[in-house]
């Protein structure tokens, strides 16, 4: 059973910028200001968009022994992670059903039940209901509440390696037909490989779309990040192709840098191409992957407020590459990398957030070669927030 999520109710946008997303690239534009600005459209983007689709929550490492829960927040709700007593990942929404507490205030390791910090009511690891003393007045405890008693309320969830994701509607499509895009272009990748490092974090004084939407402008890199450039030229590379849900790219890296896929444990298997190659992945909304031939790196970005945004960088290495002090140089270098490249496109996403009070900004001019994937994300952003 999911919480119920709200209604749908009138279209936030106008005809005309409707009619700018489905144009010619040549005619079209982008998301209009107030989606960048407004507190009401990111209350509105928490209940239309953040929880009806898979959106990733948290992750394994988190809770990596029987009983350890760990509280999360998406679409502005409390959620809990667990590992239950069989080792097998659960998610609840992190609420006592007596008065509404939160459960599970900070990580906690080892639990048999769950107290809830209010009035004692106890869970057991599988979200049913346990115990609530003094239910029947001082002393009169219900020691054996019964399978019909209100437990806490399960999340629909799919784990995919390390990563969980949720979907709090519990409408959205399956996972494996949600996933398989990433799937099929990836299929030369060992990603059992992988052992997470680290987690990088930052908070970016823009909006999480203008975020997004940075990220999949190829475009841009010439002008922002000379060092990139330098290790994949801008004559190499496409514009973001798009699949449904999924942005995507591949660049072939011309020569291995510090940071970038030098001294560090390749995926086992790749040939010779995919040790020249760089990919990314945009998993619509919030989600976005790096995938490298010696790490993976997960964007996980969590909106605050409309110009603000947490982006955490979760870091992923092959094997020893994770952990082995022998590699310790090389993980800093590409920590540093990814700290000199993410303080360039805050400068950029910052500028653009301060400029999207302007009525100089209508949404844009594309280009029909590198911004035929703003229009696709703009698209899909109505789709979300009208269907």
């Amino acid at each position: 059973m999911n919480a119920p999520v709200h209604e749908r109710s009138s279209c936030p946008f106008d005809a005309e910028t409707l009619a700018s997303f489905q144009a010619p690239i040549e005619e079209g534009r982008g998301l209009p200001n107030r989606c960048y600005t407004d507190p009401a459209w990111l209350k509105l983007e928490n209940e239309r968009l953040f929880a009806r689709t898979w959106m990733l929550a948290g992750f394994q490492h988190d809770v990596p022994g029987k009983g350890d829960a760990c509280p999360v927040e998406l679409a502005g709700m409390p959620l809990l992670l667990l590992r239950d007593h069989a080792g097998d990942i659960r998610v609840f929404h992190n609420v006592c059903r007596h008065r509404g507490a939160v459960i599970v205030p900070e990580r906690c390791t080892g639990r048999k039940v769950l107290t809830c910090p209010y009035h004692a009511w106890a869970y057991g690891l599988d979200g049913s209901l346990r115990t609530r003393p003094h239910f029947f007045g001082g002393d009169r405890h219900d020691t054996n509440p019964g399978p019909d008693a209100p437990g806490l309320l399960p999340v629909r969830h799919a784990v995919w390696n390390d990563l969980v994701f949720v979907d709090l509607s519990g409408e959205a499509p399956e996972f494996e037909s949600h996933w398989e895009p990433f799937v099929r272009r990836t299929r030369d990748y060992d990603f059992s490989a992988l052992r997470y490092a680290t987690t990088l974090e930052f908070d970016v004084k823009g909006n999480w779309k203008l975020i997004l939407e940075n990220f999949f402008d190829a475009y841009h890199v010439p002008a922002v990040h000379p060092k990139l450039e330098e290790f994949a030229p801008i004559h190499t590379r496409i514009g973001t192709q798009t699949d449904g849900v999924w942005f995507h790219n591949t660049n072939p890296i011309t020569e291995p840098q510090e940071g970038r896929g030098l001294g560090m444990p390749c995926y086992p298997g790749l040939d010779e191409i995919g040790r020249r190659t760089e990919w990314y992945f945009h998993l619509f909304p919030t989600t976005l992957f790096e995938i490298w031939p010696d790490q993976m790196a997960v964007f996980q970005l969590h909106a605050l407020e409309p110009g603000r945004t947490i982006e955490k960088i979760h870091m992923y290495f092959i094997g020893e590459g994770a952990t082995d002090p022998a590699f310790e140089k090389q993980r800093q270098d590409v920590y540093s990398m990814w700290q000199e490249l993410n303080t360039e496109d805050f400068r950029i996403v910052e500028n653009m957030q301060r400029a999207r009070v302007s009525p100089g900004f209508d949404g844009g001019v594309l280009s029909p070669f590198w911004d035929p994937a703003t229009q696709h994300f703009a698209r899909l952003m109505a789709e979300a927030m009208t269907g």
